[in-house]
């Protein structure tokens, strides 16, 4: 079932010490475990604490300290500070505010329960590519702690490493554990994002039905029109709030994570434009390096971008999916409109009213003008969405090229 893949990727955070919450099968809800496992989470929190700073601190050091870098490990080194800060907002914004973690798990696994046509949805056929996506991550990691430009290789072109200090392996696992924390905690954001949108296609579909309904009321006053109207009114009001809830609880993803998103995104941003640089480094010198090896490194540039574009899909879908709801709501506002009304009667009224108001929330928090009113904003800055995909991508291609020409003036 697909409302059993929740629990499962926050008994993965759990392994990994992000959160001490817990799934209770019996009650369809997560508590905060406060038992045994607190030791462990805290032993594995404050190896976190100690070991972000003095992992980045000296392979940033080594880094610097090798006299033949070129600028493309510079590149790499900028990036390994901004990627310990990501690691050190993502432990504080979980655990600081784990009750509002717990809250919005449980308030979407209330809205999951709701629509029994959810768990007909295939989470792992349609987003399953996301999770190999993310597998270049530690790909590309992997190359900037032992490829050719690390400080391992210090220049080198070497493929072999023969010898490899204990100390930079400590910490190169360490670095890979942290990555995994990282993309463990992107991928629960977008997992929260794909349920949500789910339920968006829910509530979509009741709206239709809900149209639909209307057009089967009785054309003649008495009993049994006052009864049908009591009826769709409750399932308007339930389905409205049902709406409500999810806009609350999507505002709140957004509250506990903005910091964490923001960060990465920057640091994905900066690795994009990094290894898209090398790709074409690698292309310049094509008759010097292997084409296996270039067709390899293609492949995972171009996981790795999808990866981080990927956060924008999610987003920009759910702004479609709440496009298309406010749509059908539209539509059962004209169903309703030419209705023979009684305006004596409160429960034809109430809900035409209800519905009316409904279309114009709706419109407002679409509109597209955020300077007016703030939707889903990453710490006030910009939206997720594909018109930000589109900048993000001018703006890696024009930093790709003011590289190039960099090294064309220095190397040539």
């Amino acid at each position: 079932m697909e409302g059993s893949l929740m629990p499962i990727a926050i008994g993965i955070s759990r392994a990994i010490g992000l959160c001490n919450l817990r799934y209770m099968p019996e009650l369809k809800r997560f508590e905060l475990d406060h038992g045994a496992m607190m030791v462990y989470w805290l032993f594995l929190d404050v190896v976190y604490l100690v070991l972000t700073p003095t992992t980045f601190i000296v392979m940033v050091h080594s880094f610097f300290s090798c006299q033949d870098m070129d600028m493309l490990a510079v590149a790499f080194s900028a990036v390994a500070l901004a990627k310990g800060c990501s690691m050190l907002v993502m432990l504080a914004s979980i655990w600081l505010r784990r009750r509002r973690v717990q809250r919005l798990g449980n308030g979407l696994l209330a809205l999951v329960e709701r629509y029994p046509r959810y768990h007909d949805y295939s989470f792992w056929r349609r987003h399953s590519w996301k999770l190999f996506l993310g597998t270049a991550r530690f790909v590309v990691l992997i190359h900037q702690l032992f490829g050719p430009g690390s400080a391992l290789m210090c220049g080198e072109d070497d493929e072999i490493v023969t010898k490899v200090p204990p100390t930079y392996i400590v910490l190169a696992v360490a670095t890979l554990l942290m990555e995994l924390a990282l993309s463990c905690s992107d991928t629960l954001i977008y997992f929260l994002l794909a349920t949500s949108n789910r339920l968006l296609e829910c509530m979509s579909q009741e709206l239709l039905e809900l149209a639909q309904d209307v057009r089967w009321l009785p054309s003649s006053h008495g009993c049994h029109r006052s009864v049908y109207q009591r009826q769709l009114l409750a399932a308007w009001r339930r389905l409205w709030r049902s709406c409500l809830r999810l806009d609350c609880l999507l505002q709140q993803l957004l509250q506990i994570f903005q910091l964490q998103m923001l960060l990465n995104l920057f640091t994905n941003y900066l690795i994009d434009i990094t290894i898209i640089f090398n790709l074409v480094v690698y292309f310049a010198d094509a008759e010097y390096i292997s084409k296996w090896r270039i067709i390899f490194y293609f492949v995972i540039c171009i996981s790795y971008h999808f990866d981080i574009m990927m956060h924008f899909s999610i987003f920009g879908t759910n702004h479609q999916q709440w496009m298309r709801l406010s749509a059908r709501l539209q539509r059962l506002w004209f169903a309703l409109k030419p209705l023979n009304i009684d305006w004596q009667d409160t429960h034809a009224m109430a809900m035409l009213r209800q519905v009316e108001f409904a279309v114009i929330f709706l419109n407002r928090k679409q509109q597209r003008r955020p300077e007016r009113m703030r939707r889903l904003q990453v710490v006030g800055l910009f939206e997720l969405n594909r018109s930000s995909w589109n900048s993000m991508n001018s703006s890696i291609a024009t930093n790709v090229l003011i590289l190039c020409q960099i090294a064309y003036k220095i190397y040539y």
